[in-house]
């Protein structure tokens, strides 16, 4: 066995249903993956039910658990349980972002995944290719752009050359499982950026890591499952019924609104781009060379700082929680 070593973050929350009966289906597919090397599980819980970490700590006891007690967006849950996995199995050579209701296709899915990622050093993120809630159309501006109507059209697009789908600068869809390089933790000290509360983190998804001269691609071969909506799309924290657009949502602790982060003049000169599905904030093109890559040495600190929530506005030491080890 070679000394390969993965995290997966299988994200679930109890806040406005009970799935616990449905997530064993996904969590064995998890068992089911083929992997040369080690794989960590860590079920992320927010707000699970009573009986949710019991059943199926019992059904899964080499999984590791972590019971969030208070209400946190995902981004947050899936940091915060990554890095207290870390403290207690050291650092893995790929950090995967699992939603509740995705299934992999085949047995060897994560195997090849994980290959092209390491294999490649200038891949970021990769993504295996999502049937259901892709966003393909519209995020990546392909087939049409009109959402749902011309998914297939715009996988056509992506993948008539035979190969896999390097995302352009500025383009976005939802990926559902996220294969992420140890660089993105390495540099911004969390893996999902963590100022949003519920809709567009993807859209900043080719600025974070093109800012460390990387790219996010989507699987041509690696396919997922994504039946919809399981435990619900941004429980706790829909932004409808505020006064600001769903698009300008940071978390609470934050503030009313982030926009002044991507109008800034300095986000601006730098090549920060946002939400360019609805052209909210188009990116600086001059600031990214022919790979997708940006040109400057700023824009990577800029998001840092920016973008991944400081200490002040959230420590997660505070974040409660109880974390049960596999037996």
């Amino acid at each position: 066995m070679s000394n390969n070593r993965v995290l997966v973050v299988y994200n679930i929350c109890g806040i406005k249903r009970d799935n616990t009966d449905k997530y064993p289906v996904f969590l064995s597919n998890i068992i089911e993956q083929k992997f040369d090397g080690e794989v960590v599980v860590v079920v992320s819980a927010c707000k699970p039910h009573e009986r949710t970490i019991p059943t199926l700590s019992k059904m899964f006891p080499q999984f590791d658990y972590n019971a969030i007690h208070d209400a946190h967006p995902v981004n947050i849950t899936c940091n915060y349980s990554a890095l207290e996995a870390i403290k207690r199995h050291g650092e893995f050579d790929a950090y995967v972002y699992w939603t509740c209701d995705a299934f992999m296709l085949s047995d060897d899915t994560l195997q090849g995944s994980f290959d092209i990622l390491k294999n490649n050093p200038t891949y970021g993120m990769v993504s295996p290719q999502v049937d259901i809630d892709s966003c393909y159309a519209w995020g990546l501006k392909l087939g049409g752009s009109r959402h749902i109507i011309d998914d297939e059209r715009a996988r056509y697009e992506m993948f008539k050359d035979g190969t896999d789908y390097i995302v352009p600068v500025g383009r976005a869809c939802s990926p559902h499982i996220n294969f992420n390089s140890p660089k993105i933790l390495e540099f911004y000290g969390k893996i999902i950026p963590d100022i949003f509360a519920s809709h567009c983190t993807e859209s900043v998804f080719t600025f974070v890591t093109g800012a460390l001269g990387l790219n996010w691609v989507i699987l041509r071969e690696q396919k997922i499952h994504h039946p919809a909506s399981m435990d619900g799309p941004s429980v706790g924290f829909r932004p409808e019924g505020r006064e600001r657009p769903d698009y300008d949502h940071p978390i609470p602790q934050y503030g009313e609104s982030m926009m002044h982060i991507f109008e800034c003049e300095e986000a601006r000169r730098l090549g920060l781009g946002y939400e360019e599905c609805k052209n909210i904030i188009p990116h600086d093109p001059s600031q990214f060379d022919a790979n997708g890559h940006c040109i400057n040495d700023d824009l990577k600190h800029y998001i840092k700082n920016n973008l991944y929530v400081s200490k002040e506005v959230l420590d997660y030491d505070s974040i409660k929680s109880d974390y049960y080890a596999a037996e």
